[in-house]
């Protein structure tokens, strides 16, 4: 159990708890399948969602066929939204998906697309806990973590005012290994090749370091968010 369990959370939680959704426009970079593209919404946020990758795209406009605008092709570090046109804009365990080199271009994207005043909320996995030592089996990450730590440590020197910066862990409960596996290669399919070579290690590690939750597992996994003011 990571050192933080004891004080649960769910992303859902933290990001209502810190930043002010019904009523805002609101952008979801690295929108994944659009799961928080509908929470947002169901909450009362004019949102959208942007992704560059194909599979979880075509994911977001399966399981959402009547919002067809909401979930743009793009990447970070080059948004297809105009100027000020956003009141928040969040990375939601995206944002160590960019390349390093463009991570302060994404971060300029991000303050280019908000309104004065607007949030940018970041959420990024950290490199530590059980949800990560299974997951680095398949594509370790501790260098992107760590590179996208340093990127928002340099958001001040864009224009971005600091308002928040706290940590939470959170706990995701899966059927078994299989689940998390696909999981891991839907975001992406290049981690495929690595997950069936290491199919049984990763199966392995998993049922170590998860709780058993009745049917199921409890993986957990440490989060930091910081929360800027444009």
């Amino acid at each position: 159990m990571s050192p933080g369990a004891a004080n649960l959370r769910t992303h859902e939680d933290v990001l209502a708890d810190l930043v002010e959704i019904a009523g805002r426009r609101v952008v979801d970079v690295g929108c994944g399948s659009g799961a928080l593209v509908r929470w947002l919404r169901a909450r009362g946020a004019d949102v959208v969602g942007v992704e560059c990758g194909e599979i979880m795209l075509r994911a977001a406009h399966e399981a959402d066929p009547d919002h067809p605008g909401s979930y743009l092709e793009g990447v970070g570090q080059a948004l297809p939204l105009p100027d000020a046109s956003a009141d928040v804009v969040v990375f939601s365990y995206s944002l160590h998906h960019v390349p390093r080199d463009a991570l302060l271009a994404a971060l300029s994207e991000a303050r280019r697309v908000l309104s004065t005043g607007g949030i940018l909320y970041v959420v990024e996995p950290l490199a530590e806990g059980p949800g990560h030592e299974v997951v680095k089996l398949i594509d370790d990450e501790t260098e992107v973590r760590a590179y996208a730590q340093e990127a928002l440590g340099q958001a001040p020197t864009i224009g971005f005012e600091l308002v928040t910066d706290l940590r939470y862990t959170s706990r995701v409960i899966l059927a078994n290994a299989d689940v998390l596996a696909g999981r891991v290669v839907g975001v992406d399919p290049t981690r495929g090749e690595r997950m069936r070579e290491r199919r049984a290690e990763f199966v392995e590690r998993f049922e170590a370091v998860a709780l058993r939750v009745g049917d199921g597992y409890a993986l957990d996994q440490d989060n930091r968010v910081h929360v800027f003011r444009k």
